[in-house]
């Protein structure tokens, strides 16, 4: 490919500078399935096809990143839970491993490496980044220690912990940021940089000021201090802005922006300190025409795509499967301002990644 690389595309953007276009990418984690023609729930156990799928949605997309990254409940696997795989959609948790205090007090923090699913996305890894060769970024992501609680126990016992039981909140919390700091570690041992840190849970919109000040924020200092790649902060669509400064402090690179809260008012938030991820909402791209979402595409460039510091990316983090393929190549072609025969052409073009 001529031109900038897209690691050089993305170091501009966050030092604020303008590349040759505003760096993008399309978090389809499931989409590969389809460029492999496998049934989806043989993609996700095969690192074969995770690989291979995602090399392929690069070179059809040029979108700047690959991702290693499968599903979130593999994490609450490592714990003892479960994952139930669908046809048509992402994995989901099964029942909650974690029944109660007891249950909390008595665990330990386990390997990353000693869990099958685990080991596969770090194999993933490793081979993604050798493949790329530098040229664009392995992006990770780990859940924070305070969210993943939601899969381990479930949301509305996680929340009676918190209020009710607060020293043994602080416990799983101490077990989960070992964990977090480990499974963090190894994929930046593997070839991932950045990771995202997928934090929802202490999204203004989940817990009140107080729980995320005492408990969520020093968890999350704590985590970024320990993890040895740079960090990206990600709520999956719920607010962020007023964790920006929060961000800044810890260390964090970049921030994911919510489709609750306008584009102009987090990158002036982010004020040149951290690089503004997001623009296109997961929920409308599954209605949307392919004309609707390349509309969406520009309009988020011609917000705040000048000036560098900003990635176009769906907020959530995760396309749905029900996506087609054609609103894909519009939203790619919008930002390769070219029609979208031009952009499919690519799929008959061998491409050296």
């Amino acid at each position: 490919m001529s031109g900038p690389s897209s690691w050089q595309r993305i170091q501009a953007a966050l030092e604020g500078k303008e590349a040759d276009r505003v760096p993008f990418f399309l978090p389809v984690t499931m989409h590969g399935a389809r460029a492999v023609g496998v049934p989806l729930r043989q993609y996700f156990t095969s690192v074969d096809d995770v690989v291979e799928g995602q090399l392929r949605l690069r070179a059809r997309l040029g979108h700047d990143i690959v991702t290693p990254f499968m599903y979130a409940s593999l994490e609450v696997e490592a714990f003892g839970g479960e994952s139930i795989l669908y046809d048509d959609g992402p994995p989901n948790a099964g029942e909650p491993p974690l029944r109660g205090a007891a249950d909390v007090m008595a665990l330990q923090p386990p390997r990353p490496e000693e869990t099958a699913g685990l080991r596969r996305t770090l194999e993933v890894t490793r081979r993604l980044a050798a493949r790329v060769e530098g040229a664009c970024p392995v992006l990770a992501a780990v859940i924070s220690p305070f969210s993943l609680p939601a899969m381990q126990l479930g949301l509305p016992r996680w929340f009676e912990l918190l209020h009710e039981q607060p020293e043994v909140a602080a416990r799983l919390l101490q077990v989960n940021e070992a964990f977090t700091v480990a499974w963090a570690n190894a994929l930046a041992a593997a070839g991932a940089a950045p990771i995202i840190f997928f934090d929802p849970v202490a999204s203004p919109d989940q817990v009140p000021a107080a729980v995320y000040q005492r408990l969520a924020l020093p968890s999350m200092r704590r985590c970024l201090a320990a993890i040895r790649a740079p960090v990206i902060m990600g709520y999956a669509s719920s607010r962020g802005l007023a964790r920006v400064p929060d961000a800044v402090e810890a260390g964090a690179i970049a921030i994911i922006g919510s489709p609750l809260e306008p584009l102009p008012a987090l990158k002036a938030a982010c004020g040149g300190k951290l690089l503004l991820i997001g623009g296109l909402d997961a929920v409308s791209l599954l209605s949307a025409t392919p004309a609707q979402a390349a509309a969406a595409a520009r309009a988020a460039l011609q917000a705040v795509g000048r000036g560098g510091g900003y990635l176009l990316c769906e907020h959530h983090g995760e396309i749905p499967w029900q996506v087609p393929e054609e609103v894909l190549d519009a939203v790619a072609a919008a930002v390769h301002d070219r029609d979208v025969q031009t952009l499919r052409l690519l799929d008959l073009v061998v491409v050296d990644l």
